[in-house]
């Protein structure tokens, strides 16, 4: 009985110590609950947006049609936030369309310049954070408009006897600031003979010889070089070879 008296006092006066250790074992779980780290990471779903050109214009290139529109999805990205957190949006150019995680930030209107939308979390527990995002709105870089077009027709003999080679000439008028690369020459026979390796040519002059084609007719094609797309770049002749 002496043995078990001693048991129980050795037990009793750890049992102080246990009780210590388990409050401060859930004391620090509270508390690492506290410090959780939460977050907010504001996604756009595109970053850049090309205004087209004006009605007046069009891009060379035709990179600037613009024919994603002005809409700009933003995702928040949440961490260690309550599912009942509220979402604030603001917006330094356009408007938010919509609520919650995901918006639409319309952005039709507005000039070329750099916008910024930022987020704000929050939820029951007074927690909040937030985020940015920039997206830049810029001007086609490649407009021009239309009526700088040059015109350009083709100059050929309109008949030659078979042997004696067609001399072509191209007729070119254009306006000084546009500046021809080069030019690109090519002929067919009617009979579908394609003479374009035949072709001796400077510039807007080209002679294709005729040989063996009595009775056929010659399509002489020029393509001239650094015009923009938009505007004709091509003329064309025809010459009857006489047998």
């Amino acid at each position: 009985m002496k043995n078990c008296s001693r048991l129980h006092s050795v037990s009793a006066s750890l049992l102080p110590c246990v009780l210590l250790a388990f409050v401060l074992t859930q004391t620090s779980s509270a508390y690492g609950l506290l410090m959780k780290n939460r977050s907010v990471v504001l996604h756009a779903s595109r970053t850049l947006i090309t205004l087209p050109c004006p009605p007046s214009a069009h891009s060379i290139s035709g990179s600037c049609r613009n024919e994603l529109g002005y809409e700009v999805t933003l995702t928040s990205e949440t961490k260690d936030f309550h599912k009942k957190a509220t979402y604030t949006y603001v917006v330094t150019g356009g408007q938010v369309v919509g609520e919650g995680s995901e918006v639409t930030w319309e952005l039709s209107g507005v000039g070329p310049g750099i916008y910024t939308a930022t987020v704000e979390v929050r939820d029951n527990n007074k927690n909040h954070a937030d985020s940015s995002v920039t997206v830049t709105v810029a001007a086609c870089s490649d407009c021009v408009t239309p009526f700088f077009c040059p015109t350009m027709t083709i100059t050929c003999y309109d008949r030659v006897k078979a042997g004696t080679p067609i001399t072509c000439r191209l007729n070119l008028r254009a306006p000084p600031w546009i500046h021809v690369s080069a030019y690109k020459w090519s002929a067919r026979s009617s009979n579908d003979l394609d003479l374009s390796e035949t072709i001796k040519s400077n510039d807007g002059y080209a002679s294709i010889p005729t040989s063996g084609l009595g009775g056929h007719v010659i399509y002489t094609t020029v393509e001239v070089k650094g015009i923009d797309p938009s505007c004709n770049s091509t003329a064309s002749g025809s010459t009857r070879v006489e047998p």
